[in-house]
């Protein structure tokens, strides 16, 4: 099949948008591409395309679960076999989908960066037919990108063994310096981009200076009676203006990370399906939603950088219908994002507390690898040792980009078990407490290696077998950890860590002082760029972002604050 028939079979669209077509042509041909399209610009078709017309499987790296989740269920309903491996599943789930990916038929592979330290993983794709390898959010690969991820640099090292497969890299977001960067680091056979515009003719970028910023919200969310998004910088705030606004009668509610997971799933489809108005959101919000009504975008505060307001005010006007972008900000303002900037950038000798008192929380020993998760409440871990609590978050934030720890919602999350005594102390057990022997049977029948590794167990599924309820099941289970022969995890709701690497002596944690001061100068630059976009009252706006990301326009949008300001300029000198 040609490009275009299966766009139209599995997508049902009769024309590519934007520089698809081109993308997926450079592809086709095994050039190393990178293709920076804009927000909402159809990035996953253009490795989903050619990967479907060529013989072999997709690997699609991709940083965030959510985002793979999405696209893997599309892809399932339309009949195309694809698996994701993440850090949320165990080593017996991870070999399973590997070995699918060899025997089964699977045409997409979609794994996290981090995935990549795991030498099995590496293993078996090395003996994968791969026919392409698509990086989603190539910008993390970059020291000079806003979201820098280490273990992106491990994706350059599959081509050792896969020399002549061609990498397709994809971003929203980067400047010259990290389009040089994406390519260099991923060791791209040639220079190769194709870049699409990042003009959005339909969305209009505004800037206010509010003596009052409720009010002027209040305005603004009386005017456009549409899907909103109100992004603020924390949880406490998110919740402050989610309470003012039903206080003012207006369709409303909070989204952060520290909301427990089930509810924020609930929040987003009751958003999606406009049952809810208005989602008052860190920037935990955001990424892979793809809803085409959105109106309005407000931001409560003066955004850190370009490329992250660039990709939030993209989310609205996805229909090409007129929407607006604001930034609400007050003279106070200024002086607040020099402390974030502080905030986010913290010393290595609170880097290296939090570190420690983590560790010390979970008695992890120095060395130590641990082979389970950990359920983890911030709260109370903050609350133990008098610590704030955005700090807190911001510093696990980093030893996660240094991939020491790994923090993420237990969504999905199964139970596990495994059994820690012999086949001989089994038997013998079984004999002594003919109470479990039928128990034990159907564990044995089910879970062949329950003995070597912890497996996933469903407890509805036992309780069909045995006709007994879901409770009596884990009440079985919990007796057997208490005998001391399995070992029983259960499916906890909440956030889970998972330790990457052998916990360390927090005085060695070969953190750079010179990489966080470098990265500390470059948010600082950013952060003036964006002022200085505030600030500029005459140029028009749509023009200055454009020329941020290294594209010139002459004409100018005629519908920001500016151009519209300067419209009735140039009409009142008439």
């Amino acid at each position: 099949m040609q490009a275009l028939d299966i766009l139209k079979k599995y997508w049902g669209y009769n024309t590519f948008r934007l520089k698809q077509e081109e993308v997926i042509n450079s592809v086709l041909k095994s050039k190393d591409t990178l293709a920076l399209l804009p927000t909402a610009g159809g990035k996953s078709i253009c490795f989903q395309v050619p990967a479907l017309m060529k013989d072999g499987i997709c690997l699609v790296i991709s940083p965030l679960i959510s985002l793979m989740e999405d696209q893997i269920k599309y892809l399932k309903s339309k009949g195309i076999k694809s698996v994701s491996i993440s850090s949320s599943m165990n080593s017996n789930d991870i070999q399973t989908a590997l070995t699918n990916c060899l025997y089964g038929g699977i045409k997409f592979l979609y794994l996290s960066p981090e995935k990549l330290r795991d030498k099995s993983v590496k293993e078996k794709i090395d003996q994968m037919d791969v026919n392409l390898i698509a990086v989603d959010e190539a910008h993390c690969i970059s020291d000079w990108g806003h979201n820098f991820r280490p273990s992106y640099r491990l994706i350059s090292e599959i081509r050792d063994t896969k020399k002549n497969i061609p990498i397709l890299a994809l971003t929203a977001t980067a400047n010259k310096s990290v389009v040089d960067d994406i390519q260099n680091n991923l060791n791209f056979k040639e220079k190769n981009l194709i870049k699409s515009t990042f003009l959005r003719e339909n969305l209009s970028y505004v800037a206010i200076n509010c003596n009052s910023k409720k009010k002027t919200l209040l305005n603004l969310l009386n005017k456009f009676k549409s899907s909103v998004i109100i992004y603020v910088s924390s949880r406490k705030e998110s919740n402050e203006i989610a309470l003012f606004l039903k206080n003012n009668n207006i369709s409303s509610t909070s989204y952060h990370a520290g909301i427990d997971f089930k509810k924020r799933i609930k929040i987003q489809e009751e958003w999606t399906n406009n049952l809810i108005r208005v989602i008052v959101a860190t920037n935990a919000f955001g990424l892979g939603i793809n809803k085409e009504d959105i109106r309005l975008i407000i931001h409560m505060e003066i955004p850190m950088n370009m490329e992250s307001y660039y990709q939030e005010a993209g989310r609205a006007g996805r229909d090409g219908k007129t929407a607006y972008s604001f930034i609400l900000y007050d003279r106070l303002d200024f002086n607040k994002n020099i402390q974030n900037l502080n905030i986010w950038h913290p010393e290595i000798k609170s880097i290296q507390n939090i570190y420690q008192k983590i560790c010390d929380y979970l008695q992890i020993g120095i060395h130590e690898l641990p082979y389970e998760d950990f359920q983890f409440n911030i709260s109370s871990f903050c609350n133990r040792y008098n610590l704030d609590i955005k700090q807190t978050f911001i510093i696990i934030n980093f030893l996660e980009k240094e991939e020491l720890i790994k923090l993420y919602d237990s969504k999905n999350i199964k139970s596990k078990i495994k059994i820690i005594i012999s086949n001989t102390e089994l038997y013998k057990f079984q004999i002594a407490n003919s109470y479990f022997d039928s128990f034990i049977k159907i564990l044995l029948r089910n879970y062949p290696n329950i003995y070597t590794n912890f497996v996933n167990i469903i407890e509805t599924e036992i309780e069909k077998k045995l006709n007994i309820k879901t409770q009596s099941v884990r009440d079985i289970l919990i007796k057997l950890e208490q005998k001391g022969v399995i070992k029983y995890k259960q499916n906890e709701v909440g956030m889970q860590l998972r330790f990457l690497q052998n916990r360390k002596d927090s005085e060695k944690l070969n953190i750079s002082k010179e990489k966080i001061l470098n990265k500390k100068k470059l948010a600082e630059e950013k952060l003036d760029i964006i002022i200085k976009y505030i600030n500029n009252k005459n140029k028009c706006r749509s023009q200055n972002i454009l020329k941020y990301f290294n594209e010139e326009v002459n004409e100018r949008c005629n519908i920001c604050d500016n151009c519209i300001a300067q419209k009735k300029k140039n009409l009142n000198d008439i």
